[in-house]
């Protein structure tokens, strides 16, 4: 009995000690795994179970990230707490793929003067920088996301390409004609497009610099003299590129016009209306969501992923009869065969023109030898503006970003769109207006009646 009792301790302390070791062995497995887990890239950790692949970075900006040779810093500021869940998920990606981005996030409380280096305004929280030893870029958090789309793929891929390329083209804003200055929807699109943005005044200039890869004409309030248009005509002529943006006092610019005509085209006076319901906006006309040509790289995208862009209060243009063999002319955003022409605030149809469809922007080349002259026309300054712009989730300066890459000799397929949210959520055509006021007033209460008179009958006959 002795011999058995003193066993007992024995083998308890042995029970004990297989507990402890499996204990042991159980935590650093569990380690071990979650090391094993963290060095693993975020696309394995982190499923994107997205319907539109929200957190999914594109083929196009994974193969950028694997050209990256030098170190990019990139800064998102924002207070502590208030950071943005998909954003920070994005910028994760980006870092798992490169081994060269180096992402912080600055808080501004801490930091009060970090910005100053970079821009004199004050930045919206999670708006990121992108820096360097180039050059810099800020990207605006109300550019990355919008009510109706995340874009912050598209900008930080194009930031990227923008601090890390050897040299920009140049693209020359003239001045001097009461021209729009560039808001920011329109500075961001630039800078999508990775370009540099110059200023240029022909009369004090003389002639037009050597340097330049594209000219770009916004808008302009009063005509070129004689002289500019002549030296335009000649820029364009030699291998000349231009990005010319007008209103609907075109007709009053008669020697911008005259470019114009040497390459065929001109406009109609008067503005656009759209006769079908499904191509504008409800109640809203002159508000068109144009058809995307399928034949121009510039807006084949839009035909792809289902996007719109809109063009306000933009005027039409015509083919001119005597138009050289060499030039191609490709209509970018045409509208319906319903639409017509307007002149005054009487909104009455101007009887002598005939119906649409009209083209609201085109393209425009001419090849001969070893010259190629590039030309892009959109009617309206008012499509790029940031409220234009947000409405269509950001489409609008994608389709101007484009345009750009097209003019200045850029890869448009290599260029990465932003992801729609909830597009058809303020984008409501004036047919399904009408049928959601159909059903609202008129099918809704009907069946609520008809339910009503049932439940009277049935409790009147028990």
């Amino acid at each position: 009995m002795d011999t058995n009792n003193s066993q007992k301790p024995q083998k308890t302390v042995s029970q004990r000690s297989i507990g402890i070791i499996i204990c042991a062995l159980c935590f650093t497995l569990t380690v071990g795994i979650n090391l094993l887990v963290n060095e693993l890239p975020v696309e394995i950790t982190k499923l994107d179970t997205t319907e539109i692949g929200l957190h999914t970075l594109s083929d196009n900006t994974k193969e950028l990230l694997n050209s990256i040779t030098e170190d990019i810093d990139i800064y998102r500021v924002c207070q502590s707490g208030k950071e943005d869940a998909t954003l920070t998920d994005m910028l994760e990606r980006y870092a798992s793929l490169c081994p060269y981005l180096h992402i912080s996030t600055i808080d501004p409380a801490a930091y009060p003067n970090f910005e100053q280096q970079y821009t004199d305004e004050s930045l919206s929280n999670n708006s990121i920088i992108v820096s360097s030893a180039k050059r810099s870029q800020i990207i605006d958090y109300a550019n990355i996301a919008t009510y109706t789309a995340f874009n912050g793929e598209d900008y930080l891929t194009s930031a990227i390409k923008y601090v890390t390329s050897e040299s920009l083209p140049a693209l020359y804003a003239l001045e001097g004609h009461g021209e729009k200055q560039a808001d920011d929807s329109l500075s961001a699109a630039f800078n999508k497009a990775g370009i540099e943005l110059k200023s240029l005044n022909l009369l004090s200039a003389g002639a037009i610099p050597e340097d330049t890869e594209c000219i770009f004409i916004y808008a302009p309030e009063t005509d070129l003299t004689s002289q500019e248009a002549a030296q335009l005509t000649e820029y364009l002529a030699n291998n000349g590129k231009m990005l010319l943006i007008t209103d609907y006092n075109s007709s009053e610019l008669p020697n911008l016009m005259s470019v114009m005509k040497e390459y065929g085209v001109s406009t109609i006076d008067g503005v656009v209306m759209e006769g079908a319901a499904d191509r504008c906006l409800s109640g809203y006309p002159y508000y068109i969501l144009p058809y995307a040509s399928d034949k121009s790289d510039i807006t084949k995208q839009f035909n792809n992923n289902s996007s719109f862009v809109l063009m306000p209060l933009a005027q039409a243009v015509v083919k001119n009869s005597d138009i050289r063999d060499t030039v191609e002319i490709t209509d970018l955003l045409t509208t319906s065969d319903l639409a017509y022409i307007i002149q005054d605030s009487s909104y009455e149809k101007v009887e002598d023109v005939p119906n649409g469809p009209y083209s609201l922007a085109v393209s425009i080349e001419e090849k001969y030898d070893s010259n190629d002259t590039k030309i892009v026309w959109i009617t309206n300054s008012e499509f790029i503006t940031s409220a234009s712009d947000q409405m269509v989730g950001g489409a609008n300066s994608q389709f101007l970003t484009s345009a750009v890459n097209y003019l200045c000799g850029r890869d448009i397929s290599s260029s990465v769109t932003g992801k729609s949210i909830s597009l058809g959520t303020l984008i409501v055509t004036t047919s399904q207006s009408r049928m959601w006021k159909i059903i609202l007033t008129g099918a809704l209460p009907a069946i609520a009646a008809v339910c009503g008179v049932v439940v009277w009958y049935r409790r009147r006959n028990r």
